[in-house]
């Protein structure tokens, strides 16, 4: 039995301690000088909005767990003086953004360990910014790699689209051996790759490019509405979201795009130019999903950046704003309201697409799921453009890292950032992995802020519990805590690697 069994078996009843040493899996864990579970101090993270939704299900039942519950803490019996954790995920202004995450830990920014023991991101580190994160502890870039990148759920990124104010659409697309009549619009990968790319600016052009699924988008004020130009509006600040979704496009489109035609990134720091130097006359949409660069975006789209950062504020944009077009993360899409409201179409008896397809002007959109003309489309949602809360169509997504890279990643110590979906899925292919990035030992990183080493280790053991409690699909754990919250659990060997990436997490290293 591994000593993280040990430790929930101490806190748990004999029925539990059962539980626990079934799901306990071997790990070489570093975390041998962590107190006993739930006896830890209150900790704080913060960072993605794509992961916000799951946060609020984690910490609350983390924080507020029963009895029967031995992966939380405050319900916990038998602790006696030991205290019960709490666990908070910061999205005060400032704090929002997988970018947020990564200043947090040191990439960019003077490193704040001491006040987020871990954060959420949805890029990934690169080698470089690990290495960036790296420099800021106690010896600098020595021994073992120190930055933990913990695979934490998987969550679909919906298209959104708010039709002109006298225009409806209507889709036919293949389900299974039927055909489907959508009430709202459905995509093929290189209509949505061109609309961002500024090579498709109107709804007319949209109707058009469609040819495999019998789109049409109807006007009452005719062609003169037809040719409204599309808004694209996108993410203020420095995105995880943004990063998914490029990482969609540069598959789609590989080609080059002049850099002149890319404009000057906003957000934090606005006016400000990317640090990273550009010598290339010519850019892919891959070479702009990274940090500063995944704010440029190509001038002929005339993109719309909200006021604010976060994918709350681009939906909200989106709704307020007639004739639009983004992106954002099924989850808060759902949460923010944006989805075909009951009575005015998309929803039957059943919950799905009525036969003849009730049209409306503000939806997600179907998205091309296969690799030729003719083929089958997504939704983001496992049930479909409504009110009622489901699952990220993202199960079973294939996933893969750079021609020549293993997927999975070795370890949870190595860079994550090249990993992708796939553009042929069976489902959803817009889907993307979302993180949390910890510490394999607190003391190096903390002990230049002057935290002692029982604060420290208390830190640390909030961070082990709570992110262990997070991914852990079994009964009461927060991956199957997640069924019917708009994302999808871990399975297979991303779950592995990311209860292995846990367990290594320590105060110090042996």
């Amino acid at each position: 039995m591994t000593f993280l069994s040990l430790r929930r078996v101490l806190c748990a009843c004999v029925v539990a301690a059962a539980a626990m040493a079934a799901l306990a899996a071997p790990g070489t864990a570093s975390a041998s000088d962590l107190s006993q579970q739930c006896s830890g101090s209150n900790i704080k993270g913060l960072g993605s909005t794509f992961q916000q939704p799951a946060e609020e299900v984690w910490t609350s039942n983390f924080n507020a767990s029963t009895d029967t519950n031995v992966f939380g803490c405050a319900g916990n019996t038998g602790q006696g003086s030991l205290g019960k954790p709490t666990v908070t995920y910061d999205q005060s202004s400032g704090h929002t953004g997988s970018g947020a995450c990564l200043k947090a830990f040191g990439g960019g920014e003077a490193p704040k360990y001491n006040e987020y023991g871990f954060c959420g991101t949805d890029e990934a580190p690169t080698v470089a910014k690990i290495e960036e994160m790296e420099s800021h502890k106690e010896g600098g870039k020595t021994g073992e790699k120190g930055i933990e990148t913990i695979p934490t759920a998987q969550g679909a990124e919906a298209v959104i689209i708010h039709l002109p104010a006298k225009c409806v659409a209507q889709s036919t697309v293949a389900s299974g051996t039927k055909k489907v009549i959508l009430g709202r619009l459905a995509l093929d990968n290189s209509t949505v790759e061109q609309i961002f790319r500024g090579a498709i600016t109107n709804w007319k052009q949209v109707e058009a490019a469609q040819t495999d699924n019998s789109t049409k988008i109807t006007c009452t004020g005719g062609a003169a509405e037809e040719e409204t130009p599309i808004n694209v509006v996108v993410r203020l600040d420095k995105s995880g979201t943004t990063h998914i979704f490029k990482s969609y496009l540069a598959q789609v489109f590989t080609g080059k795009i002049a850099m002149e035609a890319f404009n000057e990134p906003e957000g934090a720091g606005k006016g400000k130019p990317c640090k990273a130097e550009l010598p290339e006359e010519e850019k892919t949409w891959k070479q702009v999903q990274e940090g500063c660069e995944n704010q440029r975006w190509p001038t002929a789209a005339k993109v719309v950046r909200p006021s604010a950062a976060g994918n709350p504020a681009v939906i909200q944009e989106v709704n307020a704003k007639a004739s639009s077009i983004s992106y954002a993360d099924l989850a808060v899409a759902r949460k923010e309201g944006f989805f075909s409201k009951k009575g005015v179409g998309g929803e039957n008896k059943k919950g799905s697409e009525t036969k003849v397809g009730e049209q409306h002007q503000e939806f997600w959109a179907e998205v091309q799921n296969s690799a030729t003309a003719g083929g089958t489309y997504a939704d983001p949602s496992s049930n479909g453009d409504i009110e009622k809360l489901a699952n990220s169509n993202c199960a079973g997504t294939v996933y893969a890292s750079e021609p020549g890279e293993k997927f999975p990643p070795k370890s949870t110590r190595e860079t994550w950032f090249a990993v992708k979906a796939e553009l042929v899925q069976k489902k959803s292919n817009i889907c993307g992995l979302t993180y949390e990035l910890a510490l394999r030992e607190y003391k190096p990183y903390l002990n230049p802020f002057g935290v002692s080493e029982a604060a420290g280790k208390e830190e640390a053991t909030t961070v082990e519990n709570f992110l262990y409690y997070a991914i852990n699909a079994k009964a009461f754990g927060g991956g199957a805590l997640l069924k019917n919250h708009d994302y999808e659990k871990l399975s297979g060997t991303v779950l592995k690697e990311a209860e292995t990436g846990v367990k290594e997490i320590g105060y110090a290293v042996p």
